[in-house]
């Protein structure tokens, strides 16, 4: 129980930094995104419903600091906490694992992002952004998840645990 209290600054630090931080260091348009990491890591250590609403409220805290489209990256946020939650909801995987199956979260949650901004009208090279900042942002989403799920695990029923 203890260490489930941490999520709730985990997501308000995630934030911060996702809006306020790290749009100033940015380079080539690589952006790693906490939030859905900390919601991520809290399905894969804790339980889904600890991971929903880090995912939801964090990702309409960033949508209200940072984002022009209100709700879009609660959304996807709650798409990749999903998926995540399909892989490992029978059987807790490692955690080399882990990072496979983030991945996948996080790219279902960029392609979300992705169509409902070509929807809207945004006009952007696909190839240049898919290559030079989005797939380093996955990659660097998932490798955050795995330190901070390592940070979020208890020994409640259903988390996961090292074998």
């Amino acid at each position: 129980m203890k260490r489930r209290i941490l999520l709730i600054p985990a997501a308000l630090v995630a934030v911060f930094l996702d809006c306020f931080v790290f749009p100033q260091f940015t380079e080539n348009g690589v952006r790693p995104l906490f939030v859905p990491a900390v919601a991520l890591a809290a399905v894969a250590s804790t339980k889904v419903q600890d991971g929903i609403p880090v995912a939801f409220f964090g990702g309409l805290l960033t949508d209200l600091f940072c984002n022009p489209y209100i709700g879009l990256s609660a959304a996807a946020y709650l798409l990749a906490v999903s998926v995540l939650y399909g892989f490992v909801r029978k059987n807790r995987p490692k955690l080399p694992l882990l990072f496979l199956f983030a991945l996948v979260a996080f790219l279902a949650a960029e392609t979300l992002i992705f169509v409902f901004t070509l929807i809207a009208g945004a006009r952007f090279p696909i190839g240049t952004r898919l290559l030079r900042a989005t797939l380093p942002s996955l990659i660097l989403e998932s490798l955050a998840v795995l330190p901070l799920a390592a940070l979020f695990r208890t020994k409640e029923k259903g988390a996961l645990t090292r074998r």
